[in-house]
């Protein structure tokens, strides 16, 4: 890895509380270099092993719990019981298409999120599941408000259309 690349990820591991030696910075260089961007823990054993770093899959499962608990990577629900790490951390929304198994990065507006929301809904009302997660902020605490909740149709069933 190159030193430029070694440094800011270091700093980002520093940042972060974690320590910036040892596997940790170059575990994350291989996630960060990855053309895939959604790993489950076998796939990232294959860029571990393809990449010659010795780890037992109990390290590696504990790394990228590490990393994750730390807001380095994301965890995804998804439509299996394996887990699946982002290595996108930053805020972003998803598309699961559970008969394909793809899921698709939206980096889009709230507004744009909700508009597709709306038209997901009134295509396929039947088939349309939606699952908002409130992220935990570094040091946060409690549980956010939620002052309404959506059932299938959209609308508050509250407030109505």
């Amino acid at each position: 890895m190159p030193h430029t690349v070694e440094a800011v990820l270091r700093e980002e591991l520093r940042r972060a509380g974690l320590p910036g030696h040892g596997g940790l910075p170059r575990l994350l260089a291989l996630l960060r270099a990855s053309p895939e961007v959604h790993l489950t823990l076998a796939e990232v054993a294959d860029l571990v092993a393809e990449a010659g770093l010795a780890v037992t899959s109990g390290e590696l499962a504990r790394q990228l719990e590490l990393l994750a608990d730390h807001g380095l990577l994301g965890r995804l629900p998804t439509t299996t019981t394996e887990l699946v790490f982002d290595t996108v951390p930053e805020p972003h929304s998803h598309l699961i298409y559970e008969e394909s198994e793809q899921i698709v990065d939206l980096h889009v507006s709230a507004d744009t999120v909700l508009a597709m929301v709306r038209d997901a809904l009134a295509k396929r009302p039947d088939s349309v599941e939606i699952l908002v997660r409130f992220r935990r902020g570094p040091g946060a605490g409690g549980e956010p408000v939620v002052r309404g909740v959506a059932d299938r149709s959209g609308q508050d069933p509250e407030t109505g259309p």
